[in-house]
């Protein structure tokens, strides 16, 4: 079979080119304002072929304007006409806008169901209404060119363009400039306010939604143990305010059920189960399947291989890539992982989000409302998650739902991420009561690109959730942080080695922490059984969680309870430091009355730290709502207590000790030590340890404990800890969810150490009729049956949000993107089905039409010239070639779609200089040229592979 069914047309001049243009400019033209009907069409220009015997009608040009649907409505452009001889001046206006072509007068008369005409309307149709441009780039000097404001489709787990919206925004910004009066001083001054109302709205919205959730949170997790005789609605802190030690108002099951210790038990473990069951079964209703296939191998991995299957492929025929047949075939045909949208804490999600990346319905609102109810049942359940991952999470979903209602950020994907770096801010602030921590964790952890106006809008988005969540007074204690505990007297230098070994301790749990969640994952979460069964995986995770955690009275309490018993400092009754008995108000476990029980407390309390450290690793990874920074905060504030205690035990025993020789003197061990500041400080180092956060994590513990005493020793201690967990493990806990779910996350916050070039790693493009590459040297024609084959190799290769090369003469002059160019082709294929009468259920079925031929072009003049050569050169094709004349009845235009700036490097470049083009500028993929002719082309994801399973692998990186 040949390999072209439809040869490209021939490139040589025509002989009527200036008649075609006297008769251009005499046509006369459209409003620019109206929208495409044939009605309003310029006449045919008819050409008198020698020997053909009759005119030759124009086929008519459509072009498209595509927009990303559920994120912004897609306009449609109507462009003034203009003579090709015209001797006017050329405005900037003019460079972008090329000239339209004249149009047959068949497409004007004929109805709509002629099927030589495929009606703009019908291929620009969306599921999204369709808005006409109300202003032109013949009236308008500031226009966004038609390249510039047509939005890129993006698709799940594509990458953005931020070179593009970046472009588009500042033609944007020049329109708005160029507005004079008073009218333009009121259309900029509301432009400039959506920021700050948007922001406003972002912050009050999360700031509700985490008041909701807390009183939700606080009531359900206590009915595990009991009930509030006088209102059941009630949690036991509003059950028994009025109360001591004793609490009438509150019934606790085992006194419900006539004193039965086993049923209070079986009742807990019952609750906690179907707790967690609702909250997993919830939460598997957000399955969302990534476009990926499971890591083939690529066209461009071995081009050679595809080359020589696919060298006389025809048009629309099958693609092989490696032996393996795609006809048809789209990623969404191919195996794929299934990701939850509602599941975990989302903040490695919202990393990748932040990075350029698309993943739909991750920010939904769907998502945002199972998420909000499924978290409050998966903390109720007692399982070890928090709830203040997820809060950044919500926060995020807030902002990119109001987004939509502010055309500025919800035309332009760049400046709404700037609104959601600013929401992630709003999740810390109402998480731990920290505008500031939130400010600095969006800057810190989350954000890829926070230019100085982000910095201020997330102060105040932060500042308003926090205002808004104390006036809503969740905790009915006039106070936003989770709790807030303060101690009386400094630190002392022999302390200061102590905090250092908690900071050690704390790197090396954490880098503990992530190698026991790596191994678990891989020999449980990975089994061929649980993999395929996620609620097994909850339920059981449930059953033993609360199994285990009801015989212990830490294990017990909520995760915020705990770490604030854990943190306050012991209540001292009476002055008795010669006495062998401590005298404290505290008369539990954690404030020792007597030297006796110190070793039944430290046992114990090592206990709950060995279940709460092995229960949290395991835990996270479960299909639920689940946070790791509480959790994570407790286990270190368990491991600062016991030392803590170790410490005043060690000073009883052996007051005269040269450590202690700063201490008072007497022998009351409270006087010296604070068991409470070791809590705080190994719960720092845990978390530092777990997150490799440092800034944001010591600002929030400032924050809780509101002393500028103990900011040292914290501080210290979560530097020590980063420094020992990134030696032990590189990857954080982050690093491992991205890296688990193949996340395109290329990380900004290392240096890489290449040793090789560009040449090492992208291989010299082919040029075959299946090659993912447009050549137009001979003709600017090519049949959508082509171009499908072409975009099916890219697609099959796994680069969805891939370009197109367009070449000539081996120069690359432009890219097509897949996104645009698989958009056009299906709305092309299915006009060409209704109008042919063809019934399918799924629009894959339909072959697309070998005899629609497409345009692109990348040269107004030379593609207004080869609009005007085509009658003749389509009839001296039919006499050669025996074609029946019907062949070419219409041009699909695909020029707006070309990229005709494309950014290429040379092959010798280093990597070094391609992984800050990726970083710095945002790009999408690099063209790789050689002595000024086309090599290929490396895209993104196609640098994040190299660098994680390469030579040079991002671990090695510093």
């Amino acid at each position: 079979m040949a390999s072209e069914s439809v040869p490209l047309l021939s490139r040589p001049p025509s002989a009527a080119s200036s008649a075609l243009t006297a008769a251009s400019t005499t046509a006369p033209t459209a409003s620019a304002t109206d929208d495409f009907d044939g009605a309003a069409l310029s006449p045919a220009v008819t050409f008198d072929q020698p020997g053909s015997g009759a005119n030759l009608a124009l086929p008519p040009t459509v072009r498209f304007d595509l927009h990303s649907p559920g994120i912004t409505p897609r306009s449609l452009h109507a462009h003034s006409q203009t003579g090709p001889s015209s001797n006017q001046r050329r405005s900037l206006t003019d460079v972008f806008v090329p000239p339209p072509r004249p149009v047959s007068a068949h497409t004007a008369t004929t109805d709509a169901s002629d099927q030589s005409s495929i009606p703009l309307s019908d291929i620009a149709e969306t599921d999204e209404s369709i808005i006409a441009s109300n202003t032109t780039a013949a009236t308008t000097a500031a226009s966004i060119p038609p390249e510039v404001s047509k939005r890129l489709w993006y698709d799940d787990f594509t990458t953005i363009d931020w070179v593009h919206e970046f472009i588009k925004e500042s033609f944007r910004v020049k329109r708005l400039r160029d507005l004079q009066g008073l009218r333009g001083r009121l259309v900029r001054a509301r432009d400039a306010s959506q920021g700050w109302i948007l922001i406003c709205v972002i912050g009050s919205t999360v700031a509700c939604i985490a008041y909701l959730i807390d009183a939700a949170e606080q009531r359900v997790f206590d009915w595990r143990s009991g009930y509030c005789a006088t209102n059941w609605f009630l949690p036991k802190h509003d059950c028994c305010v009025d109360s001591d030690d004793i609490c009438p108002a509150w019934l606790e099951w085992k006194y419900a059920l006539s004193g039965s210790a086993l049923a209070e038990y079986v009742l807990y473990i019952v609750f906690s189960v179907a707790l967690a069951l609702i909250a997993v079964l919830l939460t598997l209703t957000t399955a969302s399947a990534t476009p990926f296939p499971k890591a083939p191998a690529t066209a461009v991995d071995n081009p050679a291989a595809t080359t020589a299957t696919n060298a006389t492929l025809a048009p629309g025929a099958p693609v092989t890539v490696n032996d393996e047949s795609h006809k048809g075939q789209e990623p969404a045909t191919a195996p794929r992982s299934i990701i939850y949208t509602a599941a975990g804490g989302g903040v490695a999600e919202v990393k990748t989000i932040l990075s350029g990346f698309v993943i739909k319905r991750f920010l939904g609102s769907y998502t945002l409302i199972i998420k909000s109810i499924a978290l409050v049942l998966s903390i109720s359940s007692g399982l070890n998650v928090g709830k203040e991952g997820p809060y950044v999470h919500i926060a995020s979903c807030v902002g990119n739902i109001a987004c939509r209602f502010f055309s500025k950020f919800n035309n332009n994907d760049g400046k709404r991420r700037e609104i959601l770096s600013a929401a992630a801010s709003a999740g810390v602030a109402v998480a731990f009561g920290s505008p500031l921590g939130g400010v600095l964790f969006s800057l810190e952890e989350v954000s890829y690109y926070f230019p100085p106006k982000t910095l201020i809008r997330s102060f105040l988005c932060a500042v308003i959730s926090a205002l808004v969540l104390k006036l809503l007074n969740p905790y009915g204690t006039g106070k936003i942080v989770i709790f807030e505990v303060s101690y009386d007297h400094d630190w002392h230098a022999f302390e200061f080695l102590i905090f250092a070994f908690l900071g050690a301790c704390g790197g090396a749990i954490g880098a503990a922490f992530g190698r026991l969640n790596i191994w678990w994952t891989r020999i449980w979460r990975n089994s061929s059984f649980i993999s395929k069964r996620p609620v097994v995986d909850v339920i059981l995770m449930a059953t033993v969680t609360a199994a285990i955690s009801y015989f212990n009275i830490y294990t017990q309490k909520s995760a915020s309870e705990l770490l604030y018993d854990l943190a306050r400092t012991c209540t001292y009754r009476t002055a008795s430091p010669s006495s062998d008995t401590l005298d404290y108000e505290d008369d539990d476990a954690l404030c020792p009355t007597s030297m006796d029980t110190y070793g039944s407390s430290i046992r114990s309390l090592t206990a709950a730290f060995v279940i709460k450290f092995v229960l949290t690793a395991v835990t996270m990874g479960l299909k639920i709502p689940s946070g790791i920074y509480v959790p994570s905060m407790v286990s270190g504030a368990l491991l600062g207590r016991i030392v803590g205690l170790s410490v005043q035990w060690l000073q009883y025993r052996a007051p005269h000790l040269f450590l202690f020789s700063s201490c008072p003197a007497g022998n009351d061990p409270r006087a010296c030590t604070i068991p409470g500041v070791y809590a705080i400080v190994g719960a720092g180092a845990v978390m530092a340890g777990v997150t490799r956060m440092t800034v944001t994590l010591a600002v929030i513990l400032f924050e809780l404990t509101g002393s500028l005493d103990h900011v040292l020793p914290i501080s210290v201690a979560i530097l020590i800890s980063k420094w020992v967990a990134q030696a032990l493990e590189p990857s954080s806990i982050y690093d491992v969810i991205i890296h688990h779910n193949n996340f395109p996350f290329l990380d900004n916050q290392r240096t890489p150490g290449f040793s090789v070039t560009l040449h090492d790693i992208v291989p010299k493009a082919t040029m075959s009729a299946t090659s993912p590459v447009i050549d137009i040297s001979d003709s600017p024609y090519i049949s959508a049956a082509a171009l499908r084959t072409k975009l099916q190799v890219l697609q099959v290769s796994g680069e969805l949000d891939g370009s197109l090369p367009i070449l000539r003469n081996h120069v690359l002059v432009g890219l097509l993107p897949a996104p645009e160019l698989e958009y056009a082709l299906d709305k092309i294929k299915e006009r060409d089905a209704k109008i042919s009468g063809i019934r399918y259920n799924d629009l894959a079925e339909v072959d697309d039409n070998n005899e629609l031929i497409c345009h692109i072009s990348v040269d107004d003049q030379e593609s207004q010239r080869f609009y005007f050569d085509r009658a003749s050169r389509h009839h001296q094709f039919s006499q050669s070639n025996g074609t029946s004349a019907n062949v070419i009845t219409e041009a699909t235009d695909l020029t707006p779609f070309v990229d005709r700036a494309p950014i290429s490097l040379d092959i010798n470049s280093p990597l070094a200089m391609v992984y800050l083009m990726f970083v710095r500028l945002g790009l999408r993929m690099v063209c790789v040229v050689e002595d000024g002719k086309f090599w290929g082309v490396l895209h993104k994801k196609r640098f994040i592979e190299y660098c994680r399973f390469g030579h040079d692998s991002m671990d090695t990186w510093f």
